[in-house]
């Protein structure tokens, strides 16, 4: 009993090290990369908008969706960027992301033409990779909330990716507390993805215009 104490005492300790060191380095590694500025930001032929469901469990609208495609939609009407490329999970039988976020930017009066869709985001680190083994993107500009966006773009910075992000508007802290405890989570396992298992996309195939 005593060795599996010190056990989980010891995992614990390194899973909090590594989330600390996660912490510092990636919003400290992409500094100046991501901005809510329209102004300020650079163009790039194409935007990926990553994806997350239209509506909650609760069936009440998704404000991190909602303020997304506001900002996607924004940046396609101000000339940064070309293209947009929406990017999340589908999967039998559930909803179909990057279709929901392809209708409610068609909504916001995108045009259909400039809007494609990736089906297989099924992680952040699947969406910015099949961006450009699939798509091949390799600048683009990422859309989605500032904690996202410096997850996403270090991402793509260690795999030769280059990326820039607009910070979509952000959830107020009391609604967004179930995001921001996943995020814990997905800062630790982007750097065991990125560092140490050098993990790959997991769907390389299933393509589309460019």
């Amino acid at each position: 009993m005593g060795y599996l104490l010190f056990a989980a005492i010891l995992a614990t300790g390194v899973a909090c090290a590594v989330w600390l060191w996660a912490a510092w380095t990636i919003p400290h590694r992409i500094h100046g990369s991501s901005t809510g500025d329209l102004q300020r930001l650079s163009r790039n032929r194409v935007g990926l908008v990553l994806g997350c469901t239209r509506y909650l469990r609760s069936g009440q609208p998704n404000l991190y969706f909602a303020h997304r495609i506001a900002a996607a939609a924004a940046l396609q009407r101000a000339g940064k960027v070309e293209r947009l490329l929406v990017s999340g999970a589908s999967r039998s039988g559930q909803i179909d992301e990057a279709q929901s976020m392809k209708e409610a930017l068609l909504e916001q009066g995108v045009p259909a033409d400039v809007v494609v869709c990736d089906h297989h985001g099924y992680r952040t680190l699947d969406s910015v990779l099949r961006a450009w083994q699939v798509f091949g993107h390799d600048h683009i500009t990422v859309v989605s909330q500032r904690f996202h966006n410096e997850r996403a773009i270090y991402i793509a910075e260690r795999r030769g990716i280059h990326a820039i992000g607009f910070d979509a508007r952000d959830v107020d802290p009391a609604r967004g507390r179930a995001v921001r405890f996943r995020e814990f989570f997905a800062r630790l396992r982007v750097i065991l993805d990125v560092h140490v298992f050098a993990t790959q996309s997991r769907n390389t195939g299933s393509g589309g215009p460019k």
